[in-house]
């Protein structure tokens, strides 16, 4: 959104959802906006934020992430496969991000903390951070502490990404010390999330919802210059007992019809009038093969008429292999969006307690973690998968590196349609590592990544997105232009 919504009318759309072009393209002039109750923007606000991690984070995520690669018989996503990226490319993201849902959230916790509504702002500030937090680590610096001021900061500062995560964190830790018994903390029946629940149960979650931020935002620095401090604050966390998500925190209201479905469903299928676009990567068809999983690959992917068919990462010049024989990604209109899956939620704590030394709570964690990831997508689980001898066994007898790969590799199969998840936990962990071959050489080991056989960056794996020129132009502050090789931050 590039304004505020008109009229309850609007909320209606927002509850109803679509496409980032075309769902929230109900705006007025953002110079002369209309005073609209902060109930009517927060919804189209969580649907703006859905919309750009949703749509585009998830499509490049999932291709990073070597789920799904481009199909050789088209192009729509050969230039994110190939790690061929432009200034211009991300222009309508970042836009959607900064003009819409970070701007109107902060309309929301503007006008709820002059109401009072601390229940209110609490949402407002844990959507807010969530999409910064998400800007951040596809793109480092970004604007923060001088954002959304365009009356008076034309050309905002770019936080370096230390920066921007220790604010977002003072935020949040902000946000959990209101008061919500000061008679105005009332439910927010408009919100997306949690929505008709008590104000007391609504509150509860979102104070979840907030902590579960703060642990991912601690587990993304264990391999910074920042470890020591995050481990400590994740210690505490854990050592206080602090409440997390027990269920999913998703986005749900979706409806099978132009411009209120799913946001990657409707960017990658209506919109683009096919369905076949992305393909199983040869890259997670060899892992779940290689473990029998063959129920999560149908799951995931619907097969061609040879069967499931991988191909390989970024081999849409290929010929050979008849264009309909790799398998389809599978993906429809009312497919939830999750800004916290359950499994993720007990992945998360699973490593958090590996590194504190609390193995028997990793453990534990990860083996609440793998099936609730098969539940996700309604797949029936064997425990013996688990049980000693199983192909995915916590390693307990291992070293913290065994455990920690068995609890990311099972995290990136789970992370199917939240790529952009799995993708920044390799560059966090280096799991699943980097192959020294293609994935159909004999000494393969199945699931590790490969390079893009379109690779434009030689035998390099892409860390970020570029600087986008709409972010640049215009603004003297704006970092200098980066490869997409060059770390973020946090990376190891």
């Amino acid at each position: 959104m590039k304004g505020i919504i008109k009229n309850s009318v609007l909320l209606l759309a927002a509850l109803s959802l679509g496409s980032c072009n075309d769902w929230l393209d109900v705006n007025e002039d953002p110079n002369n906006p209309t005073n609209v109750a902060p109930e009517f923007v927060l919804p189209a606000a969580q649907a703006s934020i859905v919309a750009s991690v949703g749509s585009d984070m998830a499509i490049i995520g999932g291709l990073w992430s070597q789920h799904w690669t481009q199909s050789n018989a088209s192009s729509q996503y050969r230039n994110i496969d190939s790690y061929d990226l432009n200034p211009s490319d991300y222009n309508n993201m970042w836009t959607e991000f900064y003009a819409g849902g970070l701007n109107d959230l902060e309309d929301v916790k503007i006008k709820a903390t002059a109401a009072g509504n601390n229940n209110m702002v609490l949402q407002a500030v844990a959507v807010q951070s969530f999409g910064y937090q998400m800007l951040a680590d596809f793109f480092d610096k970004i604007p923060l502490t001088e954002a959304l001021q365009v009356e008076t900061i034309k050309a905002p500062k770019y936080d370096d990404g230390p920066a921007v995560y220790a604010e977002l964190l003072k935020r949040l830790d902000a946000a959990l010390a209101l008061d919500f018994n000061n008679g105005k903390s009332t439910a927010v029946a408009s919100d997306l999330i949690f929505g008709g629940m008590s104000a007391d149960n609504q509150i509860d979650h979102w104070k979840r919802f907030v902590n579960t931020l703060k642990l991912k935002l601690y587990l993304r620095q264990t391999a910074s210059p920042n470890s020591a401090q995050a481990i400590t604050a994740i210690k505490s966390m854990l050592d206080s007992k602090t409440p997390f998500l027990e269920d999913h925190a998703a986005l749900t209201k979706f409806v099978d019809e132009p411009n209120r479905s799913n946001p990657l469903y409707e960017t990658n299928v209506r919109q683009l009038n096919t369905g076949t676009n992305l393909r199983l990567s040869r890259t997670l068809m060899t892992y779940l093969q290689a473990n029998n999983d063959d129920a999560r690959l149908a799951a995931y992917f619907t097969p061609g008429p040879t069967g499931q068919s991988g191909l390989e990462q970024g081999d849409f010049n290929n010929t050979v292999i008849a264009p309909a024989t790799p398998s389809v990604a599978r993906m429809t209109a009312t497919d939830p969006f999750y800004f916290f899956s359950i499994d993720e939620v007990y992945f998360l704590l699973s490593e958090a307690y590996l590194r504190i030394g609390n193995d028997a709570k990793a453990k534990e964690f990860y083996e609440k973690a793998v099936p609730a990831a098969y539940a996700k997508f309604n797949v029936a689980f064997d425990a013996k998968k688990i049980a000693k001898g199983g192909v995915y066994e916590y390693p307990s007898t291992g070293t913290m590196e065994a455990k920690l790969k068995a609890i990311i590799y099972q995290k990136w199969v789970a992370m199917f349609r939240q790529g952009y998840e799995s993708y920044l936990d390799q560059a966090r962990t280096g799991y699943p590592e980097k192959s020294p071959v293609r994935s159909t050489a004999n000494n393969y080991v199945p699931g590790q990544w490969t390079v893009s056989e379109e690779s434009v960056i030689g035998n390099e794996l892409p860390k970020r997105l570029p600087y986008t020129s709409a972010s640049r132009d215009g603004n003297i502050n704006a970092p200098a232009a980066v490869p997409i090789t060059a770390k973020v931050w946090w990376m190891k």
